[in-house]
């Protein structure tokens, strides 16, 4: 049954009307987690047949299963190609396409969507236009993809910093290595400026309760993402999302100190997902639990 709810779906065009890459719902989605990336689980069929489609975004396949024969029919040839645990495929935007995807039997496979519209400050404002890749081994894409995995099937609890910042090096790794206009380097020397530093300190400060996006950090300093997460690091000696995590985790050291908030308050004014996640990563930073550690300040 085709999803009637194309909003937060992989999509693709057919017939000049949208419709979902695969028609089930996915079995778990990053949907709304983060921008400009979606990443997709589905158990995908044995023999799976799609018609004269084009793809409506740039789309990664990370093969970790079952070897998978697949025959492609661009630009009037047919390409054929055995996918096994480790490859990739690169599907990029504007690919118009047949394809059979055979398996000895139903898989899991995952999917990752990149929206370059949104990353062409990312990419220092230069257009990218991946290329087709059916069949490739590169085991650092795969690792940052890896990562992303792992974030979706844990339900996305670290919130939206984490995964960006790993989407955003996944993001310029590929248009420097399959695109076939490559972005301009930017030449990054020293840390920020201390009023764009402080600009950007003040804004996570401000808004440890919220979901921070890696780009609203970026345009605190007017920079691209990725230069923005190079030279903060460069001047805090944390990435983005170690740095937050540090300074929700001393907020609520701080708010423990008031016995009138509850643990549940405490998680949502420092911006953890719920209770229990507050809970593990307090535990996993400091060695106590939230109870442990107020009970230990008498």
């Amino acid at each position: 049954m085709v999803s009637t709810d194309l909003s937060r779906r992989i999509l693709t065009t057919r017939d000049g009307k949208l419709e979902p890459l695969i028609p089930r719902f996915p079995l778990k989605s990053s949907s709304g987690a983060w921008q400009g990336v979606t990443l997709e689980k589905h158990m995908a069929e044995a023999d799976y047949v799609r018609q004269g489609f084009v793809i409506h975004s740039n789309l990664l396949h990370v093969f970790a299963g079952r070897p998978v024969m697949q025959e492609w029919r661009i630009d009037g040839r047919n390409q054929h190609v055995q996918n096994t645990a480790g490859s990739l495929m690169i599907a990029p935007k504007g690919l118009q396409t047949s394809v059979r995807a055979v398996r000895s039997q139903p898989d899991v496979q995952w999917i990752l969507e990149i929206d370059l519209s949104s990353s062409q400050q990312t990419l220092n404002g230069r257009e990218c236009e991946l290329t087709p890749q059916l069949n490739v081994r590169d085991p650092q894409a795969v690792r940052l993809v890896q990562l992303l995995v792992a974030e979706v099937e844990n339900g996305c609890p670290t919130g939206s910093l984490f995964g960006e910042t790993i989407a955003n090096s996944l993001i310029l790794y590929l248009g420097h290595h399959y695109s076939s206009t490559v972005p301009a380097q930017e030449h990054i020397r020293g840390g920020f400026p201390g009023t764009r530093l402080k600009r950007a300190l003040e804004y996570i400060e401000a808004n440890l309760a919220r979901d921070i996006h890696l780009n609203q950090l970026a345009e605190t300093t007017g920079l691209s993402p990725f230069h923005f997460a190079k030279l903060f690091k460069q001047s805090t000696g944390s990435s983005p999302h170690q740095y937050v995590l540090q300074r929700r985790l001393e907020r609520a050291k701080e708010m423990l100190r008031q016995p009138a908030m509850s643990l549940s308050e405490i998680s949502l004014e420092t911006g953890f997902a719920d209770q229990s996640h507050f809970t593990n990563v307090f535990r996993r930073f400091t060695g106590a639990t939230p109870s442990k550690f107020r009970s230990s300040l008498g």
